[in-house]
């Protein structure tokens, strides 16, 4: 089975905010951004699973009509963090955490080994319903941190190696999946 891992198009606010789980517009570059992505799909009916959040379900509604929500496909939660920019946040606890961001929890939001948890939970059961109801290609359409947390999954890398991974926006990677492994054909197309 073909899986294609998409992160959502390019967001209205910049790399200086962090923002998580919270919801932003995307910027007026959507539909060229969206013809690129649906470009490397295959032509047949895709089924797709996304995260809720508005950036992914646009995306995902307008690549296909066989969508499946999934909360845990939601970006890592920044917590209080969530909206400020980094420079913001006290620099006594953005070192703390960026010193071990895979065990450090945000304050009121995740550790980075929770999220991966998270997201290896969803992955473990789409799978299983993807192969029973219907083996063909699918899509994940979510965000970069979730990428990252299934490329690190399926390429047996430590999570604190997760953010040497780069992925734009609206990045397409490609995973085979075989009945005892899985192989990534490419990453951020």
């Amino acid at each position: 089975m073909d899986i294609y891992l998409i992160r959502h198009t390019t967001v209205t606010v910049g790399r200086s905010v962090c923002y998580g789980q919270s919801d932003v517009g995307l910027l007026e570059t959507y539909e060229d951004e969206k013809s690129r992505i649906a470009a490397l799909l295959p032509v047949a009916p895709l089924s797709i699973w996304a995260s809720p959040l508005s950036r992914c379900r646009r995306l995902a509604e307008d690549l296909s009509t066989d969508v499946r929500f999934d909360d845990r496909l939601k970006e890592f939660h920044f917590g209080d963090w969530e909206g400020l920019t980094w420079d913001a946040i006290p620099p006594d606890a953005l070192q703390t955490w960026m010193a071990d961001f895979v065990h450090v929890q945000v304050p009121n939001g995740e550790t980075f080994q929770a999220f991966y948890e998270r997201v290896v939970s969803f992955w473990r059961e789409a799978i299983a319903v993807q192969g029973e109801q219907q083996p063909g290609a699918m899509a994940v359409v979510t965000h970069g941190g979730v990428i990252r947390c299934l490329l690190c999954l399926l390429l047996g890398l430590p999570l604190q190696n997760a953010y040497r991974l780069h992925l734009d926006y609206g990045a397409v990677s490609k995973v085979a999946l075989f009945p005892t492994h899985a192989t990534v054909q490419y990453i951020n197309r």
